[in-house]
């Protein structure tokens, strides 16, 4: 469930234009969150939100892994570690294999959790290829009621 929080935190923030930091090479093109057209963008639990995020692939790759970060009180976590059933597979998410060079697109639905808790965090997200980042990037974000 924290994983959910987190990239919802990340992809919220930056499509609502909340200041974010570009860890990466600026390859995301745009981000979309439904729901949420302008910021402070607040998601809601127990609503539906699809995130979408298109970008440009900086190398060929076959594979893709998901990496999250959650900093929540100065303490850094490594959500796949801390979350049983963690799936690091990023092609389910973009279409494998990725050329570089393509437009590609990265989409994901979710309910936030009712349980989820109310939650301040920074989080940092990135989609890893066989050579390095597809993309990267870090924002300050929270979800409420």
């Amino acid at each position: 469930m924290l994983k959910v929080v987190c990239l919802a935190l990340f992809v919220a923030a930056v499509s609502a234009g909340i200041p974010y930091k570009d860890c990466g090479h600026s390859e995301v093109t745009s981000l979309e969150v439904s729901g949420c057209p302008s910021a402070p963008c607040i998601l809601h639990k127990g609503k539906e939100t699809t995130f979408t995020i298109k970008y440009t692939a900086n190398q060929d790759t076959a594979k893709a892994e998901w990496s999250l970060h959650a900093i929540v009180g100065g303490v850094d976590m490594d959500l796949s570690t801390l979350i049983p059933g963690f799936d690091k597979d990023g092609c389910k998410d973009t279409p494998c294999p990725i050329k570089k060079g393509e437009s590609k697109t990265f989409t994901y639905k979710v309910v936030i959790p009712a349980a989820a808790p109310d939650v301040e965090a920074d989080v940092k997200a990135r989609l890893i290829g066989e050579k390095s980042d597809l993309f990267c990037g870090t924002v300050h974000g929270s979800i409420k009621a």
